[in-house]
């Protein structure tokens, strides 16, 4: 686990801020940006933090305040902010079956709602669905109140627009992907260039990790052998998750920067599937 990333490239402009496109990510145990130059279509800065004994938002939100007053590049007037929200209480809704005047009514199908927050929906092309998720107040107000023009998204939708449109590209047998954060991940199952799942689940130990990959894989009848995973997050690829893994899956691979875009060198430090979410974000609609 990598607990604090932090470079910003040297082309950096504070008088070109209207040309940058700012992205966040936000979760229990941590808080990541990312810096975009639409101009030349170039990440130029990016950073990441890691809290690993936070258990409430007011406590995370008093970490990231802190952030942003040692942080200039985080004080600037920004038109075009996307903030990625992670959090396993949110569900998917068809769109023939989507009414907006009942999202409350949706989200409580699955989770209780909590009156210190609220919900919020987006709506996914690749499989022509909503996502209802929540926020607390208090991360939505201070962000808000930084930036006004932000756009909110849950953490499943990057993941999700993009899986289904590299599997436009590639041939339509089933494939795997695991996006891995601090204690949660995201298991998603594509077949025939059509999501079959998406699942997002928490874990504390290898035992329980391996546990729910193995077994879905054994109730989805998916090939230990013949079927792909691929992933994304914040791991090592000599992780002891992923050597265990590797032990019953046969094909296991990271996923790769998209190649639309060009990066600083400071890209270059890192794992390519670390940040991926995170940097597709800026396609979200």
């Amino acid at each position: 686990m990598i607990e604090q990333v932090k470079f910003l490239d040297k082309s950096f402009n504070s008088n070109n801020i209207n040309n940058y496109h700012l992205s966040l990510q936000i979760s229990l145990k941590g808080f990541s940006l990312c810096l975009l130059d639409r101009e030349r279509n170039k990440f130029i800065a990016l950073e990441n933090y890691y809290f690993d004994k936070i258990s409430s938002y007011n406590i995370l939100l008093e970490e990231i305040q802190e952030i942003f007053n040692d942080y200039n590049i985080l004080n600037q007037n920004y038109n075009h902010v996307k903030l990625l929200f992670t959090t396993t209480k949110f569900t998917f809704i068809p769109s023939p079956f989507f009414d907006h005047k009942e999202i409350n009514t949706f989200f409580s199908f699955n989770h209780e709602i909590s009156e210190n927050e609220t919900i919020h929906t987006n709506y996914t092309y690749g499989n022509s669905s909503y996502t209802v998720f929540s926020i607390p107040d208090i991360i939505e107000t201070f962000f808000k109140e930084k930036f006004p023009n932000l756009k909110i998204y849950h953490h499943s939708c990057p993941m999700i627009e993009d899986i289904l449109l590299q599997s436009k590209l590639n041939d339509n047998k089933p494939k795997v992907y695991l996006n891995i954060l601090q204690d949660v991940v995201d298991f998603v199952v594509v077949d025939n260039n059509n999501l079959k799942i998406f699942n997002t689940f928490s874990y504390t130990c290898e035992s329980d990790f391996i546990y729910f990959i193995l077994n879905a894989f054994n109730r989805l009848k998916l090939s230990s052998v013949e079927t792909p995973i691929t992933i994304s997050g914040i791991i090592k690829t000599n992780d002891k998750k992923i050597e265990t893994l590797k032990k019953y899956i046969k094909q296991i691979v990271f996923a790769r920067y998209p190649g639309h875009f060009e990066y600083a060198y400071g890209f270059n430090e890192i794992p390519e599937h670390y940040f991926i979410n995170l940097i597709n974000l800026y396609q979200c609609v």
